[in-house]
Parts: C-alpha cells; structure tokens; sequence
C-alpha cells in the first residue's frame, strides 16, 4: 500500500487500470476501430502531392483510391495486424502484453483539390508505410490569340 502513496506508481497504476481491466490484465485486449491517418497535402506548379503514414499495410488491395468527382479523391482502407500482432492478441499463457499502441483498424480520408486535375494521369505508391499519390493539374496555357488563314 505503501506504493501506491507514491504519486508516480499510482499514476502508473490508473493508467494500466483504465486501459487493461482487471479481467485482462497481462493480456490487453486489441479491437479493429476507425482511425485518420496522417496526411501532408501539398502541390508544385505541375502536380499536387498527397502523402499519408499507413505504416502495417501489407496488402495494397485494401487501401482504395477513388474520385468521386472531377476535384475530390476518397481514400479509404483496413490495416490489420500482421503475424506479430496477430500473437499479441491470442497471446500465449505467462505473455504479457504492456502497451499496443499502433493503430488497426478502417480508415477514410477525403481530399478536395483547388484547381482543375488531370485523373487519368494519377499516380499511386506505397513504400516503407508511405501513401504517395501524385495528382497532375491540368495547366492552363491561358490567353491566346488565334491567327486566321
């Protein structure tokens, strides 16, 4: 009892409390939920760029990249937990799981572009956790005069 007088060790002990009953405590328990993704949004002269962290994805079939009109790109997917998570939640007996903090679960994401966007040309990547998808805008050649002959 002592150790829980200690303002720190009792800190500690709400904190496991809150996020692991004293039904599991030792084996968490790990649910699929929604989440957001991190996103940078950025654009060049020629292209807009879009940039999300998705680290865990291992399949590329479960994230969707689609464009519900002629400026809006939807993006959404499932992360699961791959072999290593997997053991994490069935868990073996004498396994102690202290923290799972990487987030599983479905996502969605909706991007509006300002300009005018080429969506044939759209390119997608996914390396090391990184959605890379590069949007090219359709440039303007503006003002022009038309001789005739």
């Amino acid at each position: 009892m002592a150790e829980l007088l200690n303002p720190q060790n009792t800190l500690r002990y709400l904190q496991a409390a809150s996020t692991n009953p004293p039904s599991h405590r030792g084996r968490l328990q790990i649910q699929s939920t929604p989440f957001t993704p991190a996103f940078d949004f950025h654009e060049t002269p020629l292209e807009y760029i879009l940039e999300g962290e998705l680290p865990g994805l291992h399949d590329k079939k479960q994230t969707v990249i689609e464009f519900t009109d002629a400026q809006t790109v939807l993006i959404h997917g499932k992360i699961e937990r791959g072999e290593e998570g997997k053991r994490i939640v069935g868990g073996e007996e004498g396994d102690k799981v202290w923290a799972a903090e990487r987030k599983v679960g479905v996502f969605r994401r909706k991007f509006a572009f300002p300009g005018s966007i080429d969506v044939e040309a759209v390119r997608a990547t996914l390396e090391y956790g990184v959605l890379r998808i590069v949007v090219p805008k359709i440039v303007s050649l503006g003002p022009r005069r038309v001789q005739i002959q």
